[in-house]
């Protein structure tokens, strides 16, 4: 049966667009009673405004939104995000970027904006923190390694994604960090991650996983504990996982996968297929999601939902129809997803349980 979304509830809008990236975060109420949102790519300004109008409505919240994230600057995560900028209604205290300077005018646009309208820029790298209440955000990625080699255009664009990991905890973090060193026992070793933990992975490929999972978790060494080293929570175990680049063969090894674990993987995708002949056979396979991406998060247990219906259709007859994920965490508790039936352009209507 659904559950009716609770003001301490934290959510994600995984808005269907066809081919691109749209996320809306709604924050949990502060202690006006107010909620507070944010946004992590835009493919969409019409179709994102008119249902963040809606969620307002709903749910009211600060109208500022408190930053807009663009992972990376490809057209297909950027597109709306300059209006947002201007927007006198919903234009964001933060702009969050992960220092690719591309050469595209809609990216120059967006850096014009950012200037003209005195939006505070944060140039992303992995570790940086924020605090929304309850909520940690943690930027697993771009590697500062990575980072230092854009000018150079040694990394390509999909591995500067900015990786965002969400966890929404219990208690106030700040005065659980404070306890950590009293006594024996670490209190961050021994809380379990996972449950409350979103990750929402940009177009992140195989360069930029291998330093995420070198630097996460992370190791600690303390006199006050036994042992000397102890092994941290895992960083990347998680409830629900944007899965990265659409679903493609480039997306994350399945080693990552099973560090992960996630129980939900949310593909924002178009499905497109390549053909090719090989020896007089001509072979056609779907590129948006990959089947070795699929497999590798079949064998991980994830329920996978895409935007586009594609994966479900397979599975189902009969054939799924696309739709806006939405995916609702409780502090410290279990998500649970719901998938609405949109088209990429219609405004779903705003779901009060999942």
């Amino acid at each position: 049966m659904p559950t009716p979304i609770e003001p301490e509830d934290l959510v994600f809008h995984f808005l269907n667009v066809g081919f691109g990236d749209n996320i809306l975060v709604e924050f949990p109420v502060d202690k006006t009673g107010k909620r507070s949102y944010g946004l992590v790519d835009c493919r969409n300004f019409k179709k994102t405004k008119q249902y963040l109008d809606k969620l307002m409505n709903i749910r009211p919240g600060r109208p500022k939104l408190e930053f807009v994230c663009a992972t990376h600057p490809h057209l297909d995560h950027i597109s709306g995000i300059n209006p947002f900028l201007k927007d006198e209604k919903y234009r964001p205290k933060e702009f969050w970027d992960s220092g690719f300077r591309h050469k595209s005018q809609t990216y120059i646009r967006i850096l014009q904006s950012l200037l003209l309208q005195g939006i505070r820029l944060i140039r992303v790298s992995s570790g940086l923190e924020w605090y929304f209440g309850k909520v940690q955000v943690t930027a697993l990625a771009p590697s500062i390694r990575l980072r230092n080699k854009y000018a150079t255009y040694g990394v390509d664009m999909n591995n500067a994604s900015i990786v965002l990991r969400f966890e929404h905890h219990v208690e106030d973090l700040m005065l659980v960090r404070s306890r950590e060193y009293e006594g024996s026992v670490s209190l961050e070793a021994e809380r379990q991650a996972g449950r409350s933990v979103v990750i929402l992975a940009g177009d992140a490929e195989y360069d930029s996983w291998s330093h995420i999972t070198e630097e996460f978790p992370r190791l600690e060494r303390t006199e006050a504990h036994k042992p000397l080293v102890k092994k941290m929570v895992n960083y990347l175990a998680c409830s629900a996982l944007k899965v990265s680049h659409h679903g493609s063969m480039h997306s994350a090894p399945l080693d990552v996968y099973e560090k992960m674990m996630p129980e939900t993987a949310v593909v924002s995708t178009k499905q497109e297929e390549s053909t090719k002949q090989m020896d007089g056979v001509v072979l056609t396979r779907g590129l948006f999601p990959h089947r070795l991406t699929i497999t590798a998060l079949e064998e991980c247990g994830a329920q996978i939902l895409t935007t586009d219906g594609s994966y479900e259709s397979e599975k189902e007859s009969p054939p799924k129809k696309p739709g806006s994920i939405v995916i609702v965490v409780p502090p410290g508790g279990k998500s649970r997803w719901a998938k609405l039936h949109d088209t990429k352009t219609h405004v779903p209507k705003v779901l009060e349980e999942v």
